[in-house]
C-alpha cells in the first residue's frame, strides 16, 4: 500500500479538527495516511490538539506556542523533519475539504501526467464550513502582477466542468496549500524556513521547475479550500515583528529570482533552498513568459486548455 505523508501547518484555527475528520472520512484507504501538524497555538485561549477517534496514532503532533512562530513556511518545514518514508507527500492547509476517494483520485491524476517528475496542484475550488462545495470549474493558477516589493502575485483563471480536458493541465506555478507529489521533493527542493509568507509561491515554484519537477493542475475536483479569514487570527495579527520578518523574506526571494540583490543576513544558507541545475532561471522566463528582471509578464499560455480563456478575466488571488 502506497502511503501518504499529510503536511498542515496550523495557526490557531478552528477548522483543523474538521479537517482532519474528513481527511480521514473521504479517503479511500485511510490506513495509508500518516499526518503531521504544527499546532501553533496559545495554550489558555486556544483549543487542546483535536481527538481524532480510531486515528490518533496516525498524527504527529509539533506543538508550538504561537509567540514563537515565525510563520507558515518555518512551520512547513518543521513538519517535513517528521517524514518517515511515506511514498507521497500531500502539503495542504488545515482549512481544507476533500472528495471521497481523494487519495486513489490523486495517485491516479499523478500516474497520467506526461512525466517522469510530476507533481499536482492548484488553488483548490472553495467551500463554506461545515460542508457546502462548490464545484463548478476547474482552477488554474496564472501571474497576475509584481507588486511595489517586486514580489509576483498569483491569480487564477477557471476552466467550467463542462471544458474540462481530458488530463492534468501542465503549468509552471504551485499552490502552496495544495501540493501533491513523490516524496523525493522532500529532500530535492526542501522548504526554506527563512521565508515569510508574501513570495513562497513563486520562489518555490521556480525552485521545483528548476529542479527538473513539471507542474500539471488536477482536471477534476479533488480537494478545497476555505478562503476566508476572518474567523481565525493570523499570524501577523499576534506578532509585532511580522513587517521585519516579511520585509527580510522579500528580498531573500528577490535576490533568489534575480529581481534585486542582496548581501546581508537575509541570504543565510541560502544554498540549501536555492535553485536546481536541471534547468535555469532563464529558461524558466522563456517558458512562462516571466521576466524577473524586468518585473513583467507576457504571453502566460502554456497549454491549449487555456487558449479558450484568452479574454478571461484574472480572478486575483486572495492575498
Amino acid at each position: 500500500m502506497e502511503r501518504i505523508f499529510v503536511q498542515i501547518p496550523s495557526y490557531r484555527d478552528p477548522e483543523l479538527l474538521p479537517t482532519l475528520h474528513d481527511l480521514f472520512e473521504k479517503a479511500e484507504r485511510p490506513d495509508r495516511l500518516a499526518v503531521a501538524v504544527c499546532l501553533q497555538s496559545i495554550p489558555e485561549k486556544d483549543s487542546k490538539p483535536p481527538h481524532i477517534l480510531n486515528r490518533d496514532h496516525q498524527i504527529r503532533y509539533i506543538r508550538v506556542d504561537a509567540a514563537e512562530s515565525r510563520g507558515v513556511c518555518w512551520a512547513r518545514h518543521l513538519i517535513q523533519q517528521q517524514w518517515a518514508g511515506e511514498e507521497f507527500v500531500l502539503q495542504i492547509d488545515s482549512h481544507m475539504r476533500f472528495e471521497d476517494g481523494w487519495d486513489r483520485m490523486m495517485i491516479e491524476l499523478l500516474n497520467v501526467c506526461p512525466s517522469k517528475k510530476p507533481l499536482l496542484t492548484t488553488y483548490p475550488g472553495p467551500y463554506i464550513p461545515p460542508n457546502s462545495i462548490s464545484r463548478r470549474s476547474i482552477p488554474v493558477i496564472v501571474p497576475s502582477h509584481f507588486d511595489e516589493h517586486g514580489t509576483l502575485l498569483l491569480g487564477s483563471i477557471e476552466i467550467p466542468l463542462t471544458s474540462r480536458p481530458h488530463r492534468p493541465i501542465p503549468g509552471a506555478l504551485c499552490g502552496t496549500c495544495f501540493l501533491f507529489g513523490p516524496a523525493e521533493i522532500l529532500s530535492e527542493v526542501p522548504y526554506d524556513p527563512h521565508v515569510y509568507f508574501f513570495g513562497e509561491e513563486i520562489s518555490l515554484s521556480v525552485r521545483l521547475w528548476t529542479h527538473g519537477w513539471d507542474i500539471f493542475y488536477p482536471n477534476i475536483p479533488v480537494i478545497y479550500h476555505y478562503w476566508e479569514r476572518d474567523y481565525r487570527p493570523t499570524h501577523w495579527d499576534d506578532v509585532p515583528d511580522w513587517l521585519s520578518m516579511d520585509t527580510k523574506s522579500r528580498r531573500r526571494v528577490n535576490h533568489l529570482l534575480g529581481i534585486e540583490n542582496a548581501t546581508d543576513e537575509v541570504l543565510v544558507d541560502l544554498k540549501s533552498y536555492g535553485l536546481g541545475n536541471v534547468r535555469s532561471l532563464a529558461d524558466y522566463g522563456k517558458f512562462t513568459g516571466i521576466d524577473f528582471a524586468r518585473r513583467s509578464v507576457s504571453n502566460y499560455r502554456l497549454t491549449p486548455a487555456l487558449r479558450p480563456l484568452e479574454d478571461e478575466p484574472l480572478k486575483p488571488f486572495y492575498w
